[in-house]
């Protein structure tokens, strides 16, 4: 249970999937794996997705393909004459075959007849969604969300865990995690939305579930903690995650568990989780750091050595 001031009559766990071996790590890993699977099974060879020249979602598709004999292809959003990022650069050096595409058809990525045009270009390629949410990637989260359940029913700690706690970003994750926590009769799930706005999530979750085994009502979604939208990281972030570090030497991305945590103590502050115990999420995605240098550094200079 991590020792704060600041958590008053709240408790709060952090379960450390960033920690977890393998070729890629976190949530993503739980995602990308039925998708792989899947890809295997019906004979394909090369699997393709979306992202940003940050993209935590390429970065472990990259990892986790090159570790199942896959070729991948990831589609970017950004210019080829521009200088790669560590991220792409780790990315092609895994074996990915980067293509970039403008903004504008960057915003076609979910378009029928643009997405016929590039299978076309690509056959024979699996096609995963921006972020892996898909019915695979929820099903595997499903695993997670039974596997939380499972562990917490083996500790004393499971009967003072009411809430599962974690970063929301196209809502697969959470999809999962909450059918699968109910499956165990566990605590329920929140989400912290890391867009702006996040409203969308409400529907995207619900679809998410119906499409992979049913609706539950154990979860919601937070709004409020986006930080100003995707990849914004302002001074009142930063300083918190660099607190975060310097009270407990746990390293929170700016992009996802940052604000998670950020919007954590926050709600913690105001009374919401008063005398309940909350199981946080960290779901990875360290890497994004890279893209935010002064961050990157403070950390460095507090001990951080991770990247």
């Amino acid at each position: 249970m991590l020792q704060d001031e600041r958590l008053g009559n709240t408790r709060l766990w952090i379960c450390r999937l960033d920690l977890l071996a393998g070729p890629a790590t976190g949530n993503k890993w739980f995602k990308l794996l039925p998708n792989l699977r899947y890809a295997q099974s019906q004979g394909i060879r090369r699997v393709a997705s979306f992202g940003g020249v940050w993209s935590n979602h390429l970065d472990a598709l990259a990892r986790a393909g090159a570790a199942f004999g896959l070729s991948t292809v990831g589609f970017v959003r950004g210019y080829a004459d521009q200088p790669l990022t560590p991220m792409l650069r780790d990315a092609r050096a895994q074996g990915m075959e980067l293509v970039f595409l403008s903004r504008s058809d960057y915003r076609r990525r979910n378009d029928p007849q643009f997405l016929a045009s590039l299978c076309s270009q690509y056959p024979e390629t699996y096609w995963v969604p921006e972020g892996g949410s898909n019915c695979q990637g929820v099903a595997g989260c499903r695993l997670l969300g039974e596997e939380l359940g499972e562990e917490l029913g083996k500790l004393a700690v499971s009967n003072q865990i009411d809430k599962v706690a974690l970063a929301c970003g196209t809502g697969g994750s959470l999809a999962g995690i909450a059918q699968g926590l109910a499956e165990c009769g566990a605590a329920k799930a929140v989400g912290y939305a890391v867009l702006k706005p996040g409203d969308f999530l409400r529907e995207a979750v619900r679809e998410y579930q119906q499409q992979a085994g049913g609706v539950r009502d154990n979860w919601s979604i937070v709004t409020d903690y986006h930080g100003g939208g995707y990849a914004r990281c302002g001074p009142e972030l930063q300083q918190f995650i660099e607190d975060f570090y310097l009270r407990h030497k746990i390293p929170l991305d700016p992009l996802y568990t940052g604000k998670l945590m950020w919007g954590l103590f926050q709600d913690i502050a105001l009374g919401k989780y008063a005398g309940e115990g909350v199981l946080a999420l960290h779901t990875g995605g360290l890497q994004g750091l890279r893209g935010y240098p002064d961050l990157l550094a403070n950390l460095t200079e507090m001990g951080f050595q991770g990247l």
